[in-house]
């Protein structure tokens, strides 16, 4: 039997990128059901073409479906929900509100109400074989130490609202679930791929990049304090190849992955290689991390490309377990490269982005 796809969060990059790794074998697959907003029409067809043009998918196995999550029965018509619940075997729910600036009530909604949503309507689908729900490493919070994958509710605080709300998204999936055949995927933070750095995202440790180029004419530039938390960037080519086998392998059912690193570096090794590989000198000198943070106001955050919210990655101290995922892609050839290793095509790729070292007023 081939397999349907149902996936929210096109024409986003992760579901996109998920959609060329399936591609592969086309065989396998009958057709792609792609729930977008109406107000990304425009931008949903054309990725559709790029997808016509790139893989070997037919114009029949990918199928536009304008909707939204955070409305019940996800804005579909009875048709189309009837036709669906029949032919989908595997729904993945990636749509979701990233930005750590995003005020609760927003985030609240589509995060929350949203993926409530899509359990419920996952619910309706007669043959589903897998129900895969994209979560965050960050729903632990402001926990430290070593966080589980098999662990979730806690009574610890959150950094923003982005992790509050993913996290009880998380917690409502599992009380709204039933016996549903899921699996959970929480990734680090997401960065471009491995072998070539592209990326279409710039947020997370690009950031970073935004202030070096900005601040090229003081360069070098200290390290901001002594911290050196273990912070978790993750290739995103890595994150699709685990995501595709675990969300088809029968030890993925109702199973909970950590998709981190699982040898991480300290924030100071990873600020002293960006600086290293965009500079080609070392940091010099040390300031305080409360200045820095101080000095930060939202104007000169707006001046240098950056979202305040990042640098609480770089100085909390936790660490992902990844028992599950380790032992469930043993043997797969899947595995998550050293970021020393890949770090540099990072780098190279973004100076190809914004190749003018611009100087600071």
């Amino acid at each position: 039997m081939k397999r349907t796809y149902f996936m929210t969060g096109f024409p986003g990059f992760l579901a996109t990128k998920l959609i060329e790794r399936l591609a592969l074998v086309p065989e396998q697959i009958d057709r792609f059901y792609l729930l977008h907003l109406p107000s990304e029409r425009t931008s949903a067809l054309a990725k559709k073409e790029s997808l016509l043009e790139h893989t070997r998918l037919k114009e029949a196995q990918l199928v536009l479906l304008e909707g939204d999550i955070t409305t019940p029965g996800l804005g579909l018509n009875t048709e189309m929900k009837q036709r669906l619940s029949t032919e989908v075997t595997h729904l993945f729910h990636l749509a979701a509100l990233y930005d750590l600036a995003t005020p609760f009530d927003i985030a609240f909604r589509i995060n929350v109400i949203g993926t409530s949503n899509v359990t419920q309507f996952a619910h309706t689908l007669h043959y589903l074989e897998r129900y895969v729900y994209f979560s965050t490493a960050y729903v632990s919070g402001l926990r430290t130490g070593t966080v589980l994958e098999g662990e979730l509710r806690h009574a610890t605080a959150f950094k923003n609202a982005y992790e509050e709300t993913k996290y009880l998204a998380e917690v409502r999936l599992h009380e709204e679930i039933g016996t549903l055949p899921y699996t959970i995927i929480r990734p680090g933070i997401v960065v471009g791929h491995s072998e070539t750095g592209e990326t279409p995202k710039w947020d997370g440790v690009y950031f970073v990049l935004n202030a070096l180029r900005l601040l090229n004419n003081v360069a070098p530039l200290p390290y901001a304090g002594r911290a050196n938390a273990l912070v978790n960037l993750v290739p995103y080519d890595y994150v699709i190849a685990a995501t595709t086998y675990l969300s088809h392998a029968p030890s993925g059912v109702r199973q909970t992955y950590h998709l981190t690193d699982p040898f991480p570096h300290g924030a100071r090794t990873i600020y002293d290689m960006l600086h290293s590989a965009y500079y080609n000198c070392a940091p010099r000198g040390i300031v305080p991390f409360r200045l820095v943070t101080s000095l930060l106001t939202p104007r000169i955050a707006t001046r240098l490309q950056m979202q305040r919210q990042t640098l609480d990655y770089f100085v909390h101290p936790v660490h992902y377990d990844t028992t599950n995922t380790l032992r469930d892609l043993d043997g797969t050839g899947i595995v998550c490269p050293d970021l020393a290793e890949f770090l540099p095509r990072l780098v190279d790729y973004y100076k190809i982005q914004y190749p003018e070292m611009e100087k600071t007023q």
